[in-house]
C-alpha cells in the first residue's frame, strides 16, 4: 500500500509517524552545525518547506523530547552523520510568527501577547529553580500582564531561565520572522510593528550569552535598516545563495523518485508546468504543487491558492504603465532585467515607478527565477528573471484578472453571459457583451498580450469547474491559435484568435477568421474526435470590439 502524502502538514513527527511520504531533508542539520552562524535566516517563497524544516530542527535538538522522539530520525540522512549525538540535547525556544496577521497594532500586540503565553506554559518545569522575584516575572507572563518592556525581552528572559535549569545554551527558533511585518506595512501600522518586534530580536540575540544560535525563515529578507538594524550577526541564506540550495523545494532527482513512487512520469508536461526554479544553479520544483499533482494526478495551478499575495497585489494594481507593459513581456516568456537588491525594505515597495523594487518583490517571492546575471560596469548584479513555469504564469494572469474584478466591479453575470456565448455559438452575445466589459479595463488596454492573457484569465475561472479545459499556445511559440476551449467529454471545441486594432474592426476581424481557416487551428480538435467546432475572431480596440 503507498504511503499517503504529507500535504498541509508541517508537523515533522506528525509526518514521521503516520508513515507519510518524506523527502529527506535532514542533511540540513549537519550543514547547520557545520557552518556554525549565530543568526541564520532562511528565505524563500511560500509553501517551499520552511515550517516543516523548522518543525524537524526542533524534534531532532529539543532536549523536552528526548523520551519521545527517539525512533524519529532513524534510517534518515541524519542518523547516519557524526552529529546524531546532538539529538534531545539542546533547550529549544520557537515561536511561529505566521499567526501574527491581525488588522491593526494593538490586536497584534496582543496576538504576540498570547504566544508568548503558550510559550512559558510550556515550560512551567522552570518555575521549581526560579527565585520569587523570577517566578512573579514568569507568573506575568502567564497572565497576560506583564509590561510591554518585559514583553521585548521575554524571549531574552525565557533563554536566562532555561539555562539556569539545564546548564545548557538554547537555540530560538523563529518561523515566517516577516507575516508581521508585511502585514503592518499593508494595513498602516509597519512602524510600530517593526519597532516593537526589533527590541525583541534586539534583546534576544544581540550578544545574548545563552543563545548557541539561532534560526528565522521568511519569504522577505528585511533589510538590517528597519528590523535587524542592532544586529551585525545575520547571516542570510536565500535563493541566490550557494549554501542551502537544495534545502527547500525538491530537486529533480527527488522529484522524479516521487513521481515514481506514485507512478506518475517526470514528463515534458510537468516540468512545463512545475518546474522551472533557479537556485544557485539547481534545478528546483515547487514542492506544493508536485505533492498536490501527485494527489489529485492532474496538471492544475495548486500554488495559486496559497496565501500571501496581497503585496504583490498591491504592487501589480498601483505600478506605473511603464512597468505594466514588462508584465506582458514576462507573460510572453521573455526575461527581463533589474538590479538585484537583497537589501530591499518594505518602504521601498512605496515606490511603485521602481521597476527594480517591484521585480525584487516578485523575484524574492517566488514569482520569478533566474534566467542568467551578468554584472554592470558598475559591480552590481543584473538579474534576468523570468516566470519559470506555467503554473507562475497563470497565477500572474489570475492576479491581474482578480484586480480587474475587483476594481472594476465586472459583475460575475457579465463573466458568465461572455462565456455562456462562446459555449452557445452566439457572436452577437459575445460582443455585446465584451463591448460592456471593456469601457470598465483601463489597466494595459492597447496591448494584444494584454487582452489575451485577461481572456484566458476569465475563461479558466469559469469554465474550468464546469468541465472545459481552456489552453493557449501563445506561450509555447507555436503560432497556432490564440486560445483554445473544448468539453471535457470531446462534445464540443472552441477556437480563438484574438487581434488587437485602432479603428475599422469589422476587417480585422474577418482577417482572424480567414487565418483561423487558412491555416486549420481545428485540425488538434478533430484529431481528439471532435467535429462539432465553433470558430471565433475577436478584434478589440481600447474600448470596443468586433466578433465573426
Amino acid at each position: 500500500m503507498l504511503k499517503n502524502l504529507p500535504i498541509g502538514r508541517d508537523n515533522f513527527k506528525d509526518v514521521i509517524e503516520r508513515n507519510l511520504y518524506y523527502v529527506d531533508k535532514t542533511d540540513i542539520i549537519e550543514e547547520i552545525l557545520r557552518t556554525d552562524s549565530y543568526v541564520s535566516l532562511f528565505s524563500r517563497p511560500r509553501r517551499f518547506g520552511k515550517s516543516l524544516f523548522i518543525s524537524m530542527i526542533d524534534y531532532f535538538f529539543n532536549i523536552e523530547y528526548k523520551d519521545i522522539n527517539k525512533n524519529l530520525f532513524e534510517g534518515l540522512k541524519i542518523s547516519k552523520s557524526e552529529y546524531y549525538n546532538r539529538m534531545s540535547s539542546t533547550p529549544i525556544i520557537k515561536l511561529d510568527f505566521k499567526n501574527l496577521k491581525q488588522d491593526n497594532y494593538e490586536d497584534m500586540y496582543d496576538a504576540f501577547k498570547i504566544m508568548i503565553r503558550e510559550l512559558y506554559s510550556r515550560k512551567e518545569y522552570l518555575m521549581e529553580t526560579l527565585s520569587d522575584n523570577d517566578k512573579k516575572l514568569f507568573n506575568s507572563f502567564l497572565c497576560k500582564d506583564a509590561t510591554k518592556g518585559d514583553y521585548q525581552k521575554s524571549v531574552y528572559t525565557l533563554t536566562e531561565m532555561l539555562y539556569k535549569y539545564y546548564g545548557k545554551k538554547t537555540i530560538i527558533l523563529i518561523d515566517e520572522y516577516d507575516v508581521p511585518i508585511q502585514q503592518g506595512y499593508l494595513l498602516g501600522f509597519y512602524e510600530d510593528i517593526v519597532s516593537f518586534i526589533r527590541e525583541v530580536f534586539s534583546s534576544s540575540l544581540k550578544g545574548n550569552e545563552y543563545v548557541e544560535f539561532a534560526i528565522m525563515t521568511g519569504v522577505l529578507r528585511v533589510s538590517k535598516e528597519s528590523l535587524f538594524s542592532d544586529l551585525n550577526n545575520v547571516m542570510v541564506y536565500g535563493i541566490v545563495d550557494s549554501l542551502y540550495n537544495e534545502a527547500f523545494g525538491f530537486t529533480n532527482e527527488e522529484t522524479k523518485e516521487l513521481l515514481d513512487y506514485y507512478n506518475l512520469e517526470l514528463n515534458d508536461d510537468v516540468k512545463n508546468m512545475y518546474d522551472g526554479y533557479n537556485f544557485n544553479g539547481t534545478e528546483i520544483y515547487n514542492p506544493w504543487s508536485i505533492l498536490n499533482y501527485c494527489f489529485n494526478k492532474e496538471l492544475k495551478l495548486y500554488w495559486v491558492n496559497t496565501s500571501g499575495n496581497s503585496l504583490i497585489i498591491n504592487c501589480i494594481k498601483n505600478c506605473s504603465e511603464d512597468i505594466k507593459v514588462i508584465f506582458e513581456k514576462l507573460l510572453l516568456g521573455e526575461s527581463v532585467d533589474f538590479i538585484y537588491d537583497e537589501k530591499v525594505t518594505y518602504l521601498d515597495y512605496n515606490d511603485l515607478n521602481s521597476l527594480d523594487n517591484i521585480l525584487n518583490l516578485l523575484f524574492i517571492s517566488g514569482y520569478l527565477t533566474i534566467d542568467r546575471i551578468e554584472v554592470n560596469p558598475f559591480g552590481e548584479n543584473k538579474m534576468y528573471a523570468k516566470l519559470p513555469n506555467a503554473e507562475s504564469r497563470g497565477l500572474i494572469r489570475n492576479i491581474i484578472s482578480e484586480i480587474l474584478s475587483t476594481d472594476y466591479k465586472i459583475q460575475s453575470r457579465l463573466v458568465e453571459s461572455l462565456c455562456l456565448g462562446i459555449l452557445n455559438n452566439d457572436k452577437e452575445l459575445i460582443q455585446l457583451t465584451l463591448n460592456r466589459i471593456l469601457p470598465s479595463i483601463s489597466y494595459m488596454d492597447s496591448s494584444e498580450s494584454f487582452y489575451h492573457g485577461y481572456l484566458l484569465g476569465l475563461f479558466s475561472m469559469f469554465l474550468n469547474n464546469k468541465r472545459f479545459i481552456v489552453r493557449s499556445n501563445r506561450e509555447s511559440g507555436l503560432g497556432r491559435f490564440d486560445l483554445m476551449i473544448k468539453a471535457a467529454d470531446n462534445s464540443v471545441g472552441m477556437i480563438i484568435e484574438l487581434k488587437v486594432g485602432d479603428k475599422e474592426l469589422d476587417p480585422i476581424a474577418l482577417k482572424a477568421l480567414e487565418q483561423i481557416n487558412s491555416k486549420k487551428y481545428e485540425e488538434e480538435l478533430k484529431d481528439s474526435g471532435i467535429t462539432n467546432i465553433y470558430r471565433y475572431a475577436i478584434a478589440i480596440s481600447s474600448k470596443e470590439c468586433s466578433v465573426k
